[in-house]
C-alpha cells in the first residue's frame, strides 16, 4: 500500500469519525429537546395560524426513538472506522494477509451487523406511523441496504483472506517439501 493511498484513507476517516461525533451530538441535543408548544401567530387576515414546520413536528414526537437507534449505530460505524484504520497498518506493514487482520474484520462484520438491526428497528418505527411522508422513511432503509452490504463484502473478504492463509500455509509446507528432496 502506497503511502499516498494510506493518508488518503486515513484522512477520509479522521473526516467521517468527526461527522460522525457531530451527528451524535445533534442527536443528543434532540433526545434531550424538550417538545414547544405551537407558536401561535396571527396572519394578516386576522386568523391564527400555527408556526411549526414538518422537521420540528417530527423531532417533537419521534426525537427519542430516532436518538436511541442512531446514536448506538453511529458507536458501531466508528468502530468499524477504527477497524479499517488498523487494517491500513496492517496493509502497510506488509502484514494484511496474516492472522492479525482476522479481529479487525470479524469486529466490523459484527458491527456492521448491529448496526443493521438497529437501523432495521429505527425503519420499521418510522414506517409504522403512517403520518410521515414516505420519502422521511426511506432513509432507514437505504441505510439498512448501505449497512448489510458492508457486512456481506466484509465477510466475503474475509472468506478471501482464510483462502489466502491457507495457500500461503499450502505453498510454505510444498516449499519445506520440496527443500527436503533437494
Amino acid at each position: 500500500m502506497t503511502q499516498l493511498l494510506a493518508r488518503s484513507l486515513r484522512a477520509a476517516l479522521l473526516v467521517a469519525f468527526a461527522l460522525t461525533l457531530g451527528v451524535q451530538l445533534m442527536m443528543l441535543f434532540i433526545a434531550n429537546t424538550q417538545p414547544v408548544q405551537d407558536d401561535i401567530a396571527v396572519s394578516r387576515d386576522g386568523t391564527a395560524v400555527t408556526n411549526n414546520n414538518f422537521i420540528d413536528v417530527v423531532i417533537q414526537e419521534r426525537g427519542g426513538e430516532v436518538a436511541l437507534c442512531t446514536i448506538p449505530a453511529l458507536i458501531l460505524l466508528q468502530a468499524v472506522m477504527v477497524c479499517i484504520w488498523r487494517l491500513t497498518t496492517l496493509a502497510q506493514n506488509g502484514k494484511a494477509f496474516t492472522l492479525a487482520s482476522l479481529p479487525y474484520l470479524t469486529t466490523t462484520i459484527r458491527a456492521l451487523a448491529g448496526m443493521t438491526i438497529l437501523l432495521a428497528i429505527l425503519a420499521v418505527r418510522l414506517s409504522s406511523d403512517h403520518t410521515l411522508p414516505l420519502g422521511f422513511t426511506l432513509y432507514p432503509y437505504g441505510a439498512v441496504l448501505a449497512s448489510a452490504t458492508g457486512a456481506l463484502v466484509m465477510l466475503l473478504l474475509r472468506a478471501l483472506l482464510h483462502q489466502a492463509i491457507n495457500r500461503d500455509d499450502e505453498a510454505t509446507r510444498m516449499r519445506s517439501e520440496l527443500d527436503q528432496v533437494i
